[in-house]
């Protein structure tokens, strides 16, 4: 039976949290955190899918791993009731006041190093919630978002992930960190630029596996016919103010990260000699996590802990 005829003959019947919780299950692939999720307990969601199958007549989810992969009716009926879902939402001109210490569980969240200091206090305060804050790995996240091992990542925008919800917390601008003894200066050009050795962190370029780098940064430079040598990849930004002041690597990066590194000696910070981007964190999720008043409630504490930024 298809959905319309399913929708005629049993609509009188359905329960709107039934697809809610489909939706929850789609997104999550656990019942454990798609009950946390959304304020249920476990016997609950169990409960909940068992009415689901009864009134789809299919399985719906099949536990693999650890995880419960839908079924191709599942997946035939994820995007209409997400639709749905989403419709309704929009359509309510009411609002339900989201109360966050019904929350618990454990939450995922994976940014890069500025601002791993910059909101996780605010979800501390949640004595039943549970967070992780990883590093942001570019090459994974997309897959991490949407199989829903994260439940929200900060980052540069993604290329390729236009099916991802995304929202920029600041605007910025890059910038050029010279150490003491480097004879470059704030006049240097593009060429120069592109003729010296640089030092980068893993969160700003992508290493491919014969071990060149990619970034916005060589886009540009590639552009005009230039290219310049990756000397040294450092994990994270904060070791490489040090690398710069100690030798001839030069270092481009956000103004913000730059601007809450601590100060060293000597270490000079110019505008980088290139044409102007904004080079903006976002906020990123999944589409399928988009009314989960949990990950709403997240969005809404990092928006607020990163306005001052």
């Amino acid at each position: 039976m298809n959905m319309q005829g399913m929708t005629d003959r049993n609509l009188r019947g359905v329960d709107l949290n039934l697809l809610v919780v489909f939706d929850a299950l789609m997104a999550e692939r656990n019942v454990t955190r798609a009950a946390q999720h959304n304020g249920l307990s476990q016997p609950g969601m169990s409960k909940a899918l068992n009415r689901l199958r009864y009134l789809f007549d299919d399985p719906l989810f099949e536990r693999r791993e650890n995880r419960m992969e839908p079924t191709s009716r599942a997946l035939e009926l994820a995007g209409p009731i997400h639709g749905a879902l989403s419709e309704i939402s929009r359509t309510l001109s009411v609002r339900t006041a989201i109360d966050p210490s019904r929350f618990s569980g454990v939450v995922r969240i994976a940014t890069n190093d500025l601002l791993q200091t910059a909101f996780p206090a605010s979800l501390a305060v949640r004595p039943r919630l549970d967070v992780r804050i990883l590093v942001a790995d570019r090459d994974r996240l997309y897959d991490q978002l949407a199989g829903g091992d994260l439940d929200l990542a900060i980052a540069t925008n993604l290329s390729g992930g236009a099916d991802l919800h995304s929202e920029p917390l600041w605007k910025d601008r890059l910038v050029t960190l010279l150490g003491p003894g480097n004879s470059l200066s704030r006049a240097m050009t593009i060429e120069d630029f592109a003729a010296a050795d640089h030092v980068v962190d893993a969160g700003h370029v992508r290493v491919s596996a014969d071990g060149r780098c990619a970034s916005l940064v060589d886009t540009i430079l590639s552009a005009r016919g230039l290219r310049r040598r990756i000397a040294m990849v450092l994990p994270n930004s904060s070791g490489v103010p040090h690398v710069v002041a100690a030798t001839d690597l030069i270092a481009t990066l956000p103004s913000r990260i730059v601007r809450d590194l601590p100060p060293i000696a000597g270490l000079r910070v110019v505008p980088a000699p290139l044409p102007p981007v904004e080079v903006s964190p976002h906020l990123i999720w999944h589409p399928r996590t988009e009314h989960s008043p949990l990950r709403i409630w997240l969005r809404e504490v990092i928006r607020d802990a990163t306005s001052g930024l």
